[in-house]
């Protein structure tokens, strides 16, 4: 039960980082859940280790590094060249108060620092 809390909340703070740094959230939390399915359940399944091994544990640790990779990824590569604000901002198209990380607006999708389309 914990670790599927750990997954959703996990995977909730890396699709949030994805979608403020213009990655697609859908793609960058299938990628963590993924890795995570992948490294706890099936290489482990594949290698015949008993689920009540210790080895299950040394998985599980594998499956938690991929996590954090995955989000350290998402937060400081994922639109690394884009320009950035070092605090929050409001975005000058929809009014939208963004966290300081995002380099579009989580809103309406529009970059950290070009001025606002005329209409």
């Amino acid at each position: 039960m914990f670790v599927i809390i750990f997954l959703i909340i996990a995977t909730g703070g890396i699709s949030a980082y994805a979608r403020g740094r213009g990655g697609n959230p859908l793609v960058w939390g299938g990628i963590a859940v993924g890795g995570y399915v992948l490294a706890v359940l099936v290489v482990p399944a594949a290698l015949g280790v008993s689920p009540d091994s210790d080895e299950r544990y040394w998985f599980m640790a594998s499956g938690l590094a991929w996590m954090g990779a995955v989000a350290f990824c998402a937060r400081f590569l994922l639109g690394r060249s884009r320009k950035k604000s070092s605090r929050m901002w409001t975005c000058p198209n929809c009014k939208y108060l963004n966290q300081h990380y995002a380099v579009i607006c989580e809103a309406c999708k529009h970059p950290f620092g070009e001025p606002a389309p005329n209409s």
